[in-house]
């Protein structure tokens, strides 16, 4: 516990709320604000970027008023929404669609509140429930039903199994085990923290993996001689890469995903939603070759060109080992249900022969309901200094200590009131926000019509696909991902079946481009960890974003156009998306 990383370890759950809290817009707003200030006010550590401080000696103070609507912007914001709702209620887009317009009021005032952030995203996901029954487009019942479907509570499964990981340490053990078998060889090293980070972002929020992994890394960095600081600072951004890159991987590992489940059932009702392991194979490959790609670009800039090998001081793995202790009863735990969970997620449903065991014993059984069945008992299972006497001296008595950030005693594994905090309920209601987009766009005919105006561009598959995978890839850099999905993921669909095109390949590659946020800050959580260090400069971020933004776009495109539809099994061409 003496040791920073371990420390560090204990303190990320509290430190990740913190960056997770904080929204893109309130880092603008800081920064107008106060040009000099803190990069990251809320997140702390923040490096003053000189750059910014002279801009601002040279142009000087804001005006006031030009102030006041930095810190107002509802006051712009409101009038143009009612503008948007008055004039798009008074005209009609489509005569044989007369709810269009009225959709395409709710989609754009949404989708405005959305970019701005001029509420939090999770209040901004309530607008719908008011705006479509308010233009009578579709009854409160019906969008409630929406707002809530089974795979949010897949969400809710992943959270409390990752929330059981981090509280008891199990990733900082992760790390240590792959990172201290690397040896002495600095690429593998690298390797090592980026191979890490990407396991553990598939399963646990990612801004929490890259916090939790900060500790660690930063004893390494520490232990280089002088004269490495470039490769320091872009090191941390390629772990930051890795852990949004991680995401990617299966449905749990990044909100966007989940809103694609979501989009899934409520388009494609009669396939019983989207498969887990369907989703791993499609999306797993993918998120290995975008890994590579960063290890190898960052192995061949900053160490195979570099004059002198950068040495590795492995004493630092292993007093990080001796740090952790032994395996404790409480990891024993953890790491067995998420092993078991994942095996009953991925043969849950068929895959090629195999007619998957829950049509033979729990049919009625989706994700959600396997993952609630798993984690739930973590709120029983005592932990380590609840356990019987006779049992703690089988196991042995420093592996019963029980130590868990917070002030409150650990009872059981998971324990409502010491992990509430870190439940992240805005997810859930951002994903029903979504989803009640989706299907008021669909159900309004919106959808149908926009798809109709794309259909027009006389493009073959490959290029509508990597056009499509390129607006939503620079989208993302400045919206947030969730909102990017839920906008466009069913006119995408919808327009991908009128030119013939097959609707889940598009949605796929709209969710999986919803992910490639590499550029900015404020792009994603990981990002802005990272940037909040103080060694990342905006503009080298931004320059090695983009690169990758590229090639993510190239690789990510052609995967989902050449390789991805042979992976999709029945879930190809599956017929236009309906609004059950």
């Amino acid at each position: 516990q003496g040791q920073p990383w371990a420390r560090g370890a204990h303190e990320a759950r509290s430190t990740a709320m913190a960056y997770e809290a904080t929204s893109p817009a309130e880092v603008d707003i800081e920064r107008v604000a106060s040009p000099c200030g803190s990069a990251l006010s809320t997140g702390g550590g923040g490096a003053k970027d000189p750059s910014v401080c002279e801009e601002a000696e040279k142009t000087g103070p804001l005006p006031g008023w030009a102030a006041c609507l930095c810190e107002r912007r509802e006051l712009v914001i409101l009038p143009l929404s009612l503008l948007i709702l008055v004039v798009f209620c008074s005209v009609e887009l489509d005569q044989s669609r007369p709810q269009a317009s009225e959709g395409a009021a709710v989609l754009l005032v949404t989708a405005l509140w959305w970019f701005t952030e001029v509420l939090p995203l999770t209040i901004t996901s309530l607008l719908p429930l008011v705006l479509y029954p308010l233009l009578g487009i579709a009854k409160l019942k019906i969008l409630s039903a929406k707002f809530f479907k089974s795979t949010t509570f897949l969400f809710v499964a992943g959270f409390f199994i990752g929330l059981a990981v981090e509280r008891w340490n199990l990733h900082s053990r992760v790390v240590c085990s792959i990172v201290r078998r690397a040896g002495s060889r600095i690429e593998l090293v690298v390797g090592g923290f980026m191979l890490s980070v990407w396991m553990l972002s598939m399963w646990i929020s990612n801004t929490a993996t890259i916090l939790c992994m900060m500790p660690m890394a930063q004893g390494f960095l520490s232990s280089l001689p002088p004269g490495h600081e470039r490769f320091q600072s872009c090191f941390l951004l390629a772990v930051g890469y890795a852990a949004t890159i991680g995401g990617i991987a299966t449905p749990v590992g990044t909100p966007t995903n989940g809103i694609f489940m979501n989009q899934f059932a409520d388009f494609w009702p009669e396939q019983h939603g989207f498969s887990f392991a369907t989703f791993v194979a499609c999306a797993l490959p993918l998120s290995v070759m975008l890994l590579v790609v960063v290890w190898l670009g960052f192995c061949s800039v900053f160490i195979w060109s570099a004059k002198e090998r950068i040495p590795v001081d492995v004493e630092v793995f292993e007093e990080a080992r001796r740090a952790l202790g032994k395996f404790t009863w409480e990891q024993m735990v953890v790491s067995l249900d998420l092993v078991v969970l994942i095996v009953l997620w991925f043969t849950a449903s068929k895959i090629d022969s195999f007619p998957g065991w829950k049509s033979v014993v729990f049919e009625d059984m989706d994700s959600g309901a396997i993952g609630l069945m798993m984690t739930l008992p973590l709120f029983f299972v005592p932990c380590g200094s609840s356990l019987p006497s006779w049992m703690q001296r089988f196991l042995g008595e420093d592996r019963c200590r029980s130590e868990a950030p917070g002030k409150l005693v650990p009872r059981n594994i998971l324990d409502w009131d010491a992990i509430k905090d870190g439940f992240r309920w805005e997810i859930l209601f951002v994903f029903g926000g979504g989803a009640v987009i989706a299907d008021g766009t669909v159900r309004s005919g919106l959808a149908s019509w926009v798809a109709e105006q794309l259909a027009g561009l006389a493009v073959g598959d490959y290029l509508f696909l990597m056009l499509v995978t390129l607006v939503i890839c620079f989208i993302t850099e400045v919206v947030s991902n969730m909102a990017t999905m839920a906008i466009f993921g069913s006119i995408i669909a919808a327009t991908a079946s009128i030119k013939g095109y097959d609707p889940v390949t598009y949605l796929l590659a709209v969710c999986f481009a919803s992910s490639f946020a590499f550029m900015l800050p404020m792009a994603g959580g990981p990002n802005m960890v990272v940037y909040s260090t103080g060694k990342i400069p905006v503009s080298t971020m931004a320059k090695f974003g983009l690169t990758l933004n590229l090639a993510a776009i190239f690789l990510g495109g052609s995967y989902v156009a050449l390789v991805m539809p042979a992976m999709l099994g029945p879930y190809a061409n599956l017929g236009p998306p309906l609004s059950s």
